[in-house]
């Protein structure tokens, strides 16, 4: 018996080892066992309810989830609070804020406010989470040091601004700090981490940390005892054979993320060598270049790797040589890597994420391909493989799912029409791959799916009735850019989870069906969809951030509800706007007509807006300027407005693209109007997201040009007001628009002198001022015009002779000028009389012989007036030094004289 009872006592002494062992290789944080479950045991002390009730009143907490925090309850019952059994002090609180499957929710409320003081009153705290709520970009409050038993504190995107307080340093016992993504600003103080002797991890990304000291220092400065260190996105520039991952307080580590950073250069062979506990190894995002070192094959333990979006170039073949053989999950997209997948590969049977794309692979994807038969991620996107994909590739992928195939335009998969996958896929995506005619009938077993992915795919016919079914999951829907024709069902609500649906460039017809109210983004643009707009939009717009119907053939008036100003909002108790969310909006091409909507009045998020190739009437309301501040793109083109262009479009300070061509504005353009904040200097451009199948078109260099990617879009400025019925002078004014890169103001009655001021477009590209009635002589500025690869100037009344210095004498073509019978000199026919000047005023006289007996007596005249002055100045010297000191006085007189008074008697030429 006391044989057993010692056998027992050892093999709990055993398991007790063996759990203390999987604490330290995982990093668990041992408070998180010593905190019992809430409920049970004792109530909580009286003191921290108080204290747990004052910070409850300085959070703001809009959607009520401290609802349970109320004097009637024990406070070791109220969410998130957590109470020791043993002692009934407070030691962990977790308000963390919860987000579905990485999707942002709009209608999600987090937790905000101040965090009050009061809390040093739960002085037993281990355990702090506020992570993913919305602190307002407030500062960590410094106080936080007196929480001397703080273990765990995790702060992830809880919106934090400010720098971060050193007194973070004073809490020795911390293992788990997690600061990722929050507003901090550049730290120039990293003094404090040294301090924290027990840490094990740390997340520090998205912290500015440049302003510091350069990363070598920085990471020199980390405290030995860590386990799990993230410093991605943290500005670290340096030479990445210049990092000190082989000092002692480093080598301990398991899990490395260094990725995103500014490090460039090679990773060399030994750098990683001493660091064999590590499991896992982040480097995308770089600037590494070569071939990864043969040293990486002595990290036995690594299982993890992500070498993304880097330089690393070389056959792949190679690269997997030098790889551990038990890798689970490698990351190589974003590269340069060449040749065919490797044989080697289908010994990796470990691997179960594998992402190849976005690199120059060619050949077949081989059949072997199915011995992975871990793989639960499979992305070959975005390379050059060819030649066919069938079942064989897939025979033995049972835990699949994940598989992108996209972008390998000659990749066809052919599959029987009674194929059944061993998997069940969440992710798809097969753009650009053969896949029709037919809609692949294989995808009716795929019933998990998040993400369907079959983009310019080769589908055509109808859909099939089942797919609606199938799909109901579907977070992001996109079967853009085929032939699929028919109507879609009346109604899309049974979608209820759906993010994202694009079908935009195929032939669907019929009506705009109902919406899911969870939609985000609609494309629904380049089909056939006829008849209004529903009235169901009304709700549904309340969501949206991106609509697009352009390109169809909708027409009519839009719903009440998005023109009426008493029904500004879809429900009068509701103070959220319709429209409140969106940011994009384009009805682009349609028969669309009244007046400018009312509902984008709510639309304070509004970056673009294209109603161009519609019937829209009335005059631009003046609250534009006021109530879309985020305007960045603005396309009225070929509608039916009139009236003044309103000045107020000015005070939009991001706006860098507007046409209101082709409409029936008159009035005058007001110098104030020409004061484009975001067209005068490129620091004013703001970031912005605009999906990639948003386009826009800007006619300019006499073509319609297609802008159809976010930075394309950033990068033009243009303002077009062509095509109306605008008076008066061009304002000097516009000459400031320093970034403006395409201007047309063609086929208006604009009268006056083409503005000097004009020289200060130094980024104009394009220049359309024809079919007006502008006169004077075309300004020499314009030569200085270095970009100016367009010039349009016909039709005017304009005279003189054309300007030949620099850019403008790249224009040889005399249509340019066309339309302006007093303009002479190349690239025109009519040449210029006199011996070059600039000016062309002759002068009139009925007797031309009299005229050249004047010239001729002048000229005699003068021939010998010079002679009888030079002549003494030749034989007597200090004659000669006298008159040339006196006349270099008087010639500085007469420049001086000159230049002040030029500009003034060119302008009393030009009245006359």
């Amino acid at each position: 018996m006391a044989k057993a009872t010692r056998s027992s006592i050892q093999c709990c002494r055993i398991v007790l080892i063996m759990i203390w062992v999987l604490l330290a290789q995982y990093q668990i944080p041992i408070s998180s066992l010593s905190v019992e479950p809430k409920g049970g045991g004792r109530s909580c002390i009286e003191r921290e309810r108080d204290a747990l009730l004052s910070f409850k009143a300085s959070i703001e907490d809009p959607s009520d989830v401290l609802s349970s925090w109320h004097i009637g309850q024990d406070c070791c019952r109220w969410r998130g609070v957590v109470c020791s059994n043993r002692t009934g002090h407070v030691v962990k609180i977790d308000l963390h804020n919860n987000f579905a499957d990485g999707i942002y929710d709009y209608n999600t409320r987090t937790l905000g406010g101040e965090i009050s003081p009061s809390l040093l009153a739960i002085e037993h705290l281990n355990y702090l989470n506020l992570s993913y709520n919305d602190f307002g970009r407030k500062r960590i409050p410094e106080f936080i040091d007196s929480f001397k038993n703080l273990k765990y504190l995790d702060l992830t995107d809880a919106g934090f601004g400010g720098s971060i307080p050193p007194q973070l340093g004073n809490l020795t016992k911390l293992l788990h700090l997690d600061l990722f993504s929050n507003y901090l600003e550049s730290v120039d103080y990293v003094a404090w981490l040294p301090h924290l002797s027990s840490l094990k991890y740390l997340d520090m990304s998205d912290v500015n940390l440049s302003a510091a000291v350069d990363g070598v220092q920085v990471m020199s400065m980390l405290p030995a005892s860590l386990r799990v260190l993230y410093l991605v996105d943290c500005n670290l520039n340096a030479t990445f054979s210049s990092l000190p991952l082989y000092s002692s307080n480093l080598t301990s580590l398991v899990r490395l993320g260094l990725g995103g950073n500014y490090f460039h250069g090679p990773i060399p062979d030994g750098l990683l060598g001493n660091m064999t506990s590590l499991e896992e190894l982040g480097l995308g995002g770089n600037d590494l270049i070569g071939m990864v070192p043969r040293t990486l094959k002595n990290l036995h333990n690594l299982n993890i790797l992500d070498l993304s979006w880097n330089q690393i170039n070389g056959d792949i073949a190679e690269l997997m040589k030098r790889l551990p053989p038990k890798i689970e999950e490698l990351y190589l997209f974003g590269n340069n890597l060449t040749g065919s997948l490797p044989s080697w590969l289908q010994h990796m049977t470990s691997l179960r994420y594998l992402d190849l794309g976005y690199n120059s692979l060619s050949g077949h994807i081989p059949s072997w391909i199915g011995k992975l038969t871990n793989l639960r991620d499979l992305s070959l996107s975005f390379n050059h493989f060819v030649g066919i994909i069938s079942e064989n590739h897939f025979a033995n992928l049972t835990r699949l799912e994940d598989l992108s195939l996209s972008g390998n335009s000659n990749l066809t998969m052919v599959v029987g029409p009674n194929w059944l996958p061993p998997f069940k896929l969440k992710y798809v995506d097969l753009s650009s791959c053969n896949l029709g005619p037919h809609f692949p009938t294989w995808i009716r077993s795929q019933t998990d799916m998040i993400n369907l992915a079959m983009s310019n795919s080769g589908i055509a016919n109808r859909l099939p009735d089942w797919v609606w079914n199938v799909i109901s999951s579907v977070k992001y829907l996109d079967l853009s850019l085929n032939q699929i024709n028919g109507v879609l069902p009346s109604t899309l609500e049974f979608l209820s989870a759906a993010y994202e649906i694009n079908l935009n460039s195929n032939q669907f017809q019929g009506g705009v069906p109902q919406l899911p109210m969870s939609l985000r983004v609609l494309d629904l643009s380049n089909n056939s969809f006829t008849g209004t707009i529903p009235l169901s939009m009304c709700n549904q717009v309340q969501s949206l951030g991106i609509l697009d119907l352009s390109h169809n053939r909708l027409l009519g008036q839009l719903p009440q509800c998005l023109t009426s100003r008493k029904s500004f909002r879809a429900n009068p108790s509701d103070l959220t706007p319709i429209g409140s969310e969106l940011s994009i909006v384009s009805f682009r091409n349609n028969s669309l007509s009244g007046e400018f909507p009312l509902f984008f009045r709510g639309c304070q998020y509004l970056n673009f807006l294209d109603l161009s190739y519609n019937k829209f009437y009335g005059s631009l309301p003046i609250w534009i300027g006021k109530r879309l501040p985020q305007l960045a793109i603005l396309l009225l083109r070929s509608n039916m407005f009139s009236g003044y262009i309103p000045i107020q479009l000015a005070k939009l300070d991001y706006l860098h693209v507007l046409d209101l061509a082709h409409n029936n504005l008159s009035g005058t353009i007001a110098p104030s109007l020409v004061n484009f904040t975001a067209m005068t200097t490129v620091s004013s451009y703001r970031s912005y997201y605009i999906p990639d199948f948003i386009s826009f078109f800007v006619v300019t260099k006499g073509q319609a040009l297609d802008y159809y990617t976010m930075t394309m879009m950033s990068l033009m400025s243009s303002l077009d007001l062509s095509c109306n019925s605008l008076t008066g002078e061009i304002p000097q004014e516009i000459g400031g628009l320093a970034t403006l890169k395409n201007l047309n103001l063609s086929t208006n009655r604009l009268i006056g002198d083409i503005p000097d001021g004009m020289g200060g477009l130094w980024s104009l590209e394009s220049l359309d001022l024809s079919n007006n009635e502008l006169y004077g002589e075309i300004p020499p500025t314009l030569s200085a015009l270095t970009f100016l690869s367009y010039l349009n100037l016909s039709y005017n009344n304009l005279s003189g002779r054309i300007p030949s210095g620099q850019q403008l004498q790249t224009f040889d073509n005399p249509s340019i000028y066309e339309g302006n019978n007093d303009l002479c000199g190349p690239p025109i026919s009519k040449n210029c009389s006199g011996d070059g000047t600039t000016l062309n005023y002759p002068l009139e006289h009925e007797d031309g012989n009299e005229m050249s007996s004047f010239y001729l007596s002048m000229g005699l005249g003068f021939a010998v007036g010079l002679w009888v002055v030079i002549g003494p100045l030749l034989f007597k010297r200090t004659w000669s030094a006298t008159y040339f000191l006196f006349m270099d006085n008087i010639c500085d007189k007469i420049y001086v004289f000159m230049v002040l008074n030029w500009a003034r008697f060119i302008a009393n030429i030009k009245k006359k």
